[in-house]
């Protein structure tokens, strides 16, 4: 493997930019363009992995003060001789500093190549990589700790389980199948068992999808309602900022505006829309009213506003989860009804603003077990096709047993994509595309 070599921190001017090499050959790389505090260039020097030694950076064309760590392979993220340099971050330090590395016979690295040479050396399985690349995206401190947790395996150690014990029942089957006379008859009702066995712990992690999209994604409350409800107020208030215009005259908003907060450790994505009339005036507030529409479909929970000086008839949402919202709490109006998910807010004196964004928030409930969450689509689809794989497998127990064996194959190859084990060349690129370069 050649030596690569990229820009780790973010472009711009800072207090420490970080370029960083791996690969074999990148100690000797190092020497050449490193010098010691206190030794003579040409000296030799003995670097102590681990340890951050403060020395000259010699450039192409300047010098730099600054620091370097040397990673030998057993401890390194890449599973490779790794030399991280800590120089001053102006843009031209770095640039230069790469440029020099390259001069000195390393490669530029790829997007990703980083942790993709970590996953090659078996030090990640594909599944934790997803989850460095959650943590370094993560907006939220809920997409934060579920990113944390994939990256640290828990989510593999699961996966890896699933596939233990399908490797088993396949080693049996094939048994069976190769030695019949051999083999007892006995044989094929523990397989059943395993079989079903697989599927509920398969089935358990499905069902934490839908929680795992809202720690990474956040939650989606789409403000719906009459015009001059006071949508546009109350989403003003929610963000602390006057980001929707407000005005007394109807059909103002006539487009959807989405902007996003965190509370309580959750990232909530709020969405106003257009107040929903039957006599809206043109084909602009028509097509703003149909936006509204669409938007309250792809919601996990809709604010239906409504305004308290002023009774409606209800929207009808369907099935989905319907937060009545009364606005101008502190206005005199008829009463508030007190039912589940009803809520009274004054976006002038925020009153009811925070319990209304605490009931929102609440809506991803990680019970602590966020490491558990399935968060990445990816798993989601390998996950309900091994579990296909496995309900055709019982069904064919009865039958040919050679088609039993095929699914439970089927369904062993689903589930070593996500962690890597059965990950074909042009999936493992596509995730690694999607990395920063330097990482």
């Amino acid at each position: 493997m050649s030596v690569i070599a990229a820009i780790s921190s973010p472009i711009g001017a800072g207090g420490i930019g970080i370029v960083r090499m791996s690969g074999n050959g990148a100690l000797a790389i190092a020497d050449a363009i490193f010098l010691f505090n206190g030794k003579n260039r040409g000296e030799s020097v003995s670097w102590e992995p681990l340890k951050l030694n403060f020395g000259t950076f010699f450039a192409d064309g300047f010098e730099d003060k600054g620091y370097a760590v040397f990673f030998p392979a057993a401890k390194a993220y890449t599973g490779e001789d790794t030399v991280e340099f800590y120089l001053h971050g102006g843009v031209r330090i770095m640039q230069g500093a790469l440029e020099t590395l390259l001069s000195h016979g390393a490669v530029m690295a790829e997007a990703g190549e980083f942790t993709k040479r970590a996953f090659l050396s078996g030090r990640l399985s594909l599944a934790d990589a997803e989850g460095v690349m959650d943590m370094i995206g993560a907006q939220s401190a809920a997409g934060l700790r579920a990113a944390y947790r994939l990256m640290q395996g828990e989510v593999s150690i699961k996966i890896d389980e699933i596939c233990n014990k399908l490797g088993d029942l396949i080693t049996g089957l094939e048994a069976t199948l190769d030695y019949p006379d051999e083999m007892e008859d006995e044989t094929l009702p523990p397989l059943e068992d395993g079989i079903r066995d697989c599927l509920a712990h398969i089935g358990a992690l499905l069902s934490t999808a839908a929680q795992g999209r809202l720690a990474k994604y956040g939650v989606t409350a789409v403000l719906t309602g009459r015009t001059n409800a006071g949508k546009s107020s109350l989403f003003n208030a929610m963000l602390g900022e006057q980001r929707a215009i407000v005005s007394p005259t109807q059909g103002t908003t006539r487009d959807t505006i989405e902007a996003a907060i965190e509370h309580n450790g959750v990232r909530i994505n709020l969405v106003d829309t257009a107040g929903i009339r039957e006599d809206a005036e043109g084909d602009v507030e028509s097509e703003g009213i149909l936006r509204a529409r669409r938007a309250a479909k792809g919601a996990d929970v809709i604010l239906h506003v409504i305004d308290r000086s002023a009774p409606e008839d209800m929207e009808d949402y369907g099935d989905a989860l319907v937060f009545d919202v009364y606005s101008k709490a502190d206005v005199n109006g008829f009463a508030i009804p007190r039912k589940m998910y009803t809520y009274a807010v004054s976006a002038v004196t925020r009153e009811g603003v925070d319990t209304l964004l605490d009931a929102i928030a609440s809506l991803y409930k990680s019970g602590g077990q966020d490491g558990g969450l399935i968060t990445n689509e990816r798993h989601v689809s390998a996950l309900y096709r091994a579990k296909r794989a496995l309900e055709s497998a019982i069904s064919s127990l009865d039958g040919t047993i050679d088609l039993t064996l095929v699914d439970l194959r089927g369904a062993y190859d689903a589930l070593g994509e996500i962690t890597g084990k059965t990950a074909k060349e042009d999936v493992v690129n596509a995730i690694f595309g999607k990395f920063c370069v330097g990482k």
